[in-house]
């Protein structure tokens, strides 16, 4: 026996394990990351685990194991074998059909040849399509049966399967998905690449962590009663347990061995086992160390230089005495440590000669056009110390990469060939690149694979070493990449800080090698630049794109001009660059699809709720059929929910939002922090004010800088105005006086000099400011004079487009202390007229009919509170419908109109009619001046009234009224 027949101690971890399965199989997506040192048992606890889930009704395991490939393996090495295993347990042709549409099926045959029906696949373009093939895969898969899916070892996987694998366990989508995830927890130290993937994943909620200990002393002696059938006497209990030090596998190697002194070391221990075979399978055990973790059995058959029959004898001797295992149709150590040790124990020339042999068989499949082996082919010459072969490999093992979209594996093997670059003869000439090219490459690489920190580091780094003269286009391109990380991931301002050197470097050259760089940095002048001057250069940047011959070009300067038009309000114009960039570059992967987006976006701005629905589940529909549902689809599902929201359709909205935060989960921390305002922003209106809360305080510390992103920072700062606003509306008189305080404090943030630069992006915080200042008036707090102006000042800066008009209005009305009824019918009118997010509308309503109430003009106030209360709860409104049917309660419980009123405010309300100040009412009622000014606030307080003027109004209706 070689192992325990049943699992030992381990209860609270299969606990744990236990528990993902159940979730993951009640349609509760888990996933659990089990780490611990070499040889403590994470393989056994996970077969176990698996085991379980073998027996639940209705499931499906698949497994895939990372092996080591040396440096830099073939991209999704265990992803393939665990489509490979998908395949078999539900077939090909469901496995096909999962896959959704041909485009994303002819991407998985990549992985997965049996897949192949002639389809087009993908440009490499630098998405990501192979994971958001598999996503789609799992997702469908997952919708009938409960998927169990394994990836073992993951210290030794490539690049690109550590990235598939941030993405799997980040977004977890799946209806009834369970992800197990285990590494070598001692082989991955700082530095390590997946040291900042487990760092990420381990901040995610839903993802749980199970780190395998060693055993106690009383477990190890159940281990040994189980290896050996007996009741172990105490001292050989304490011998092993001081030996093994509590680890699962030394114990087996212990026990199991031949009698003699427990002595020697771990190491030693590992080695016994194969000490103890014949010379024959010692021999394969050393050829069978070099090849790597899982071997070909072919593949070991070409290498061995003995004849076939010592071969034979030599497997079967190391298969029985348990050192090898046979999978299939491949060859493994039973441990991967004892892999290591008998490595280890090679003469130096033995490795050489045996990697050599490795080597040349792989060159020799390369040549005969699998690419995917250049890769090992790379590495085994390296390890040969045949560099210049090593690095002509790397050559091919790069294209191959890019071919199969391993964009993170093609950047890992850029810095390979960097690391050879000096100890290669004419690297460039092989290439066909400088080495500061290939830098170039590695960031772009690295930058599309979404590492956009390691990016910049190669990025500096670059830029670090480069020539001061000379190497113009590659400092340029170094930059280019450098601001377009910097736009995505931290903002305007960061990126702003390449123009400078890009446009030095570039001059007035117009090459097709330059000008994409040229229209890019102008593109990104434009964009933070003020008004006009940003019209003046987005045309500058268009007129430029247009000499270019590629399309890709052009579009991406339309779309940015358009983005400056709907800043200044010039929406159709920007509607048609966008549309016109769609026809430039039809079918593109990139900046169609973003000019898509953007097509949405601007339909919403301009209160074409309905016509951006469409349009963007139309796009969405084509972005998964592309298979970039997750990077395309996710931003476009995205500005239809904020369509539907502003539309008064929340209900519609939420599995958009919902289904684009969980593709998003990870990616983009901007597009994280949108969805969160926008799901405050919704939870907010509807009166779910704990909800929005406990969202925004979600949102806040992803929450960039106004210089960054000024839309993001003032929309945030908005939602939590009107959020203190409203808990002040319910909250005890102190309580509220605190709330409306801080409200006013937080709008203060609108003085921020990027408001003025950037109006188009206030519009939210600018009416939360105006609400802010009405309440602070309302409660006698003191004036903000300097708020006060901000507020008028971008007010009268906003678009003049009838579409928006309502802002300006609503702005107004808010800040009115003469003619408010007149102000909020303009108000109203302005609404209705453009095409406002029904909220407003209603709120303007609702405002409107509150001041008529004060006018006297009960008819209006009661028709327009009753179509509120009715109205505004069906259209994503119904903080607003609250307050209607609070007015309409007040106004049937409290005394109408002058009998509201003691006779000695009613005595006083008359006096302030007639123009009395408070000295003059106080000598008038032979009263005290400051007595005289309690009166008038209480009369102001009870009747609605802002001001002494607003109250004179009133009381001249009353008055006729009453008579």
């Amino acid at each position: 026996m070689r192992e325990s027949p049943r699992l030992v101690g381990r209860e609270s971890e299969m606990g744990i394990l236990a528990e993902a399965l159940a979730s993951g199989s009640r349609g509760e997506p888990a996933a659990v990351i089990v780490r611990g040192e070499a040889g403590i048992g994470k393989s056994r606890l996970v077969r176990e685990a698996v085991a379980r889930a073998r027996a639940m009704p209705a499931t499906v395991v698949a497994t895939g194991a990372s092996v080591d490939a040396g440096t830099v393996g073939a991209p999704f090495g265990a992803v393939r074998r665990l489509l490979h295993e998908l395949a078999c347990e539900v077939g090909v042709g469901e496995l096909g059909e999962a896959a959704g549409s041909p485009r994303v099926r002819a991407t998985l045959a990549r992985l997965v040849p049996e897949l192949d029906e002639g389809g087009d696949a993908p440009p490499p373009t630098g998405a990501d399509f192979v994971s958001e093939a598999v996503e789609r895969v799992i997702e469908h898969l997952s919708a009938d049966r409960h998927l169990v899916l394994v990836l073992e070892d993951l210290h030794w996987a490539d690049d690109a399967t550590r990235a598939m694998v941030r993405t799997l366990a980040a977004t977890l989508r799946g209806s009834r998905l369970t992800l197990l995830l285990t590494y070598r927890a001692d082989d991955v130290s700082r530095g390590h690449p997946l040291r900042a993937v487990i760092a990420e994943l381990e901040r995610n909620r839903a993802i749980r962590t199970l780190d395998v200990g060693r055993l106690e002393r009383h477990e190890v002696a159940e281990q040994i009663r189980l290896l050996t059938g007996s009741e172990p006497p105490a001292a050989t209990v304490a011998t092993v347990h001081a030996r093994a030090e509590g680890v699962p596998l030394y114990v087996e190697e212990l026990v199991l061995g031949p009698d003699g002194p427990l002595g020697g070391t771990l190491e030693d221990i590992v080695l016994a086992r194969y000490e103890r075979l014949g010379a024959e399978a010692q021999e394969v055990a050393r050829l069978l160390s070099v090849a790597g973790e899982r071997v070909d059995d072919a593949l070991l058959a070409e290498a061995w230089t003995g004849d076939e029959e010592s071969l034979t004898r030599g497997l079967r001797d190391a298969l029985a005495a348990g050192a090898l295992r046979a999978d299939g149709q491949s060859l493994a150590f039973h441990h991967a440590l004892l892999r290591e040790a008998v490595y280890g124990e090679l003469l130096p020339r033995e490795r050489v000669a045996a990697h050599r042999t490795f080597a040349a068989i792989f060159q020799r499949l390369v040549d005969a056009g699998d690419t995917a082996l250049a890769a090992g082919a790379a590495h085994h010459w390296a390890a040969a110390h045949d560099l210049d072969r090593a690095f002509a490999a790397t050559v091919v093992a790069v294209d191959a990469a890019r071919g199969e979209y391993a964009v993170a594996t093609a950047a890992r093997l850029g810095e390979q060939l960097l690391e050879l670059w000096d100890r290669t003869t004419d690297p460039e000439g092989v290439v066909g690149l400088s080495e500061l090219a290939v830098r170039c490459q590695v960031a772009e690489d690295l930058r599309d694979a979404g590492q956009g920190r390691a990016a910049m580091r190669v990025i500096e780094h670059a830029l670090a070493a480069a020539p001061d003269d000379g190497a113009e286009l590659e400092r340029a391109r170094l930059h280019a990449a450098a601001m377009s990380l910097a736009a995505e991931h931290v903002g305007d301002g960061a990126a702003a800080a390449h123009l400078a050197p890009l446009e030095a470097l570039l001059g007035d050259r117009d090459d097709p090698a330059a000008l994409p760089y040229r229209v890019q940095a102008l593109a990104t002048r434009a964009h933070v630049a003020g008004a006009p001057e940003s019209a003046a250069l987005a045309d500058a940047c268009v007129a430029l794109a247009s000499r270019s011959a590629d399309p890709a070009v052009v579009s991406m300067a339309l779309c940015k001009r358009a983005v400056v038009r709907c800043r200044e309000g010039g929406y159709e114009d920007a509607l048609v660059d966008l549309r016109e960039a769609l026809e430039v570059d039809a079918g593109a992967m990139l900046w169609g699809r973003c000019a898509t987006a953007n097509v949405v976006d601007t339909l919403n701005r301009l209160g074409r709720y309905d016509d951006a629905v469409e349009a963007g589940l139309t796009a969405l529909t084509e972005a998964i059929d592309e298979g970039l549902e997750r990077s395309i689809g996710a931003p476009i599902a995205a500005n239809v929910a904020e369509a539907l929201v502003n539309a008064g359709r929340g209900d519609e909205a939420l599995p958009h939002l919902r289904r684009s935060a969980a593709l998003l989960r990870g990616e983009s921390p901007r597009w994280e922090e949108f969805l969160l305002e926008l799901e405050a922003l919704a939870a907010l209106w509807d009166g779910r004010l704990d909800a929005a809360e406990e969202v925004l305080a979600r949102a806040e510390p992803l929450v960039a800088r106004p210089e960054d992103d000024a839309e993001a920072a003032f929309n945030w700062a908005g939602l939590t105005v009107d959020a203190a606003l409203a808990r002040a509306a319910q909250a005890s008189p102190v309580e509220s006086l605190r709330l409306r305080e801080s409200a006013l404090a937080d709008a203060r943030r609108l003085l921020h000099p990027e408001a003025l630069r950037e109006v188009s992006a206030t519009p939210l915080l600018l009416l939360a400011a105006c609400r802010a200042i009405a309440s602070a008036r309302a409660a006698r707090l003191d004036a903000d004079a300097a708020l006060d102006a901000r507020v008028r000042e971008i007010r009268d800066a906003q678009p003049p487009h009838p579409a928006t008009a309502h802002t300006a209005a609503i702005a107004s009305a808010l800040l009115a202390e003469d003619d408010v009824t007149a102000a909020w019918r303009a108000a109203v009118d302005a609404c209705e007229a453009g095409g406002p997010p029904r909220r407003l509308l209603h709120e303007s309503r609702l405002r409107l009919a509150l001041s008529a109430r004060r006018d006297g003009d009960r008819r209006t106030a009661d028709d327009l509170l009753a179509r509120v209360a009715r109205e505004a709860p069906q259209e994503g409104a119904a903080l607003i419908g609250r307050w209607a049917r609070e007015a309409m309660s007040r106004r049937d419980a409290e005394p109408s109109g002058l009998g509201a009123l003691t006779a000695r405010e009613r005595e006083v309300l008359a006096l302030v009619a007639s123009g009395m100040t408070n000295p003059q009412i106080g000598t008038h009622l032979h009263i005290a001046a400051k007595t005289a000014s309690v009166h008038v606030s209480a009369i102001l307080a009870k009747i609605g009234a802002a001001n002494r003027a607003e109250a004179a109004a009133w009381f001249a209706a009353h008055r006729r009224d009453a008579a």
